[in-house]
């Protein structure tokens, strides 16, 4: 971490909060070690699993505990036990948008092109065409959350019915 920066939250906990909202993409390098998902889904430098609790494909093993994540998934119509460690996971997504990144977890590969991507942007105040256009999130603070407006101007595709999000969330349009 760097001088004055928050500790980020356990994983374990953002994606338990973000499973009481609904469903959850969980981004992860499957060439980590400890990671059980299908053969052919190992090579990649990222994988994005989606899991919940009440999914039209039940997942009635699903567990979240202090090692990770695991569960039996569908894979082609095809039943298989996943299991995903904690430190494989760099990123949580929520359904409707809130999401949570752990920088220091990012794939090398990925990491790569993210700094090359954040030294193309222009400068905050400069005139850029369409400030924060629609689908591109602006990075906050260290990183480890990204927003494009932010929970207040979300608008009527977050359900007000769900719970309220945990204060290191936001929403992402």
């Amino acid at each position: 971490m760097e001088g004055g920066t928050e500790p980020l939250p356990p994983k374990k906990d953002v994606a338990r909060g973000l499973l009481l909202r609904g469903w959850v993409y969980l981004h992860l390098d499957p060439r980590r070690f400890g990671v059980v998902v299908p053969r052919w889904l190992r090579t990649r430098p990222q994988l994005v699993l989606q899991v919940g609790l009440d999914m039209p494909v039940p997942i009635p093993d699903l567990k979240v505990d202090d090692q990770g994540i695991s569960g039996t998934l569908s894979f082609n119509r095809s039943p298989f036990h996943i299991s995903v460690p904690w430190d494989a996971v760099y990123a949580l997504v929520s359904e409707d948008g809130p999401m949570m990144v752990w920088p220091d977890s990012l794939p090398a590969e990925l990491r790569a092109e993210v700094e090359r991507e954040m030294g193309q942007r222009p400068p905050a105040g400069l005139t850029p065409e369409r400030p924060d256009a629609e689908g591109t999130p602006d990075v906050e603070g260290d990183g480890a959350s990204l927003s494009d407006r932010g929970a207040a101007e979300a608008g009527p595709s977050v359900s007000r019915a769900r719970r309220e999000l945990p204060p290191y969330l936001r929403v992402v349009k």
